[in-house]
């Protein structure tokens, strides 16, 4: 292809993508946020292991439908404001919750719900620190402290304790330094 009929095909994508440039950048500066995540736990009653108590969030308020899908049974249960709902007592089983409309989750028991709540935890530390080392080595950054080091705070709820929470302030720790790090190489 010569350099006249590459000039005369591309010059009219180059124009009209200048043109459209800012207008879709604008249209597409505020991201929709993400819909929430359905999650639902299955737990055993205490002292009678042929009952269960289904607990859920992230559905829309009104009501949420409860299937067993081992066996014949089921229920409903009111989700709040907040998105979050439990149940009355059930029949031991697995569970699937769901809202007329298409919110369904099916309910976790046992290792896997412990896994689920863990990895929420550790998840959601590491945001924390990422969002908390960032806007504290920014501060500092530009108050002239260039040369200051990553001090994590450390969080009195969260007890050295359990396997989970260790691995979450772990991570706090590690996000925290990340992101305070590449906020003083940015602002200094």
């Amino acid at each position: 292809m010569n350099q006249r009929t590459r000039i005369t095909l591309f010059t009219p994508l180059m124009v009209g993508s200048l043109a459209l440039g800012p207008a879709a950048a604008s249209a597409w500066g505020h991201a929709p946020e993400a819909a929430p995540t359905q999650t639902c736990f299955v737990e055993a009653k205490a002292g009678d292991a042929t009952k269960v108590t289904v607990t859920g969030e992230g559905f829309k308020k009104g009501k949420a439908f409860l299937d067993q899908t081992d066996g014949q049974g089921g229920g409903s249960a009111t989700v709040g404001d907040d998105g979050k709902f439990a149940s009355g007592e059930l029949p031991a089983g697995n569970y699937r919750a769901f809202q007329e409309g298409g919110a369904s989750a099916n309910c976790l028991g046992g290792q896997a719900a412990q896994e689920a709540v863990d990895k929420k935890l550790i998840d959601s530390e590491r945001k924390r620190g990422a969002r908390e080392g960032f806007a504290d080595g920014r501060e500092l950054a530009q108050s002239g402290a260039c040369d200051a080091e990553p001090k994590p705070q450390e969080r009195q709820r969260l007890a050295p304790s359990t396997e989970a929470q260790k691995a979450a302030q772990e991570a706090y720790k590690n996000a925290y330094s990340t992101a305070f790090n590449s906020a003083i190489d940015r602002f200094c």
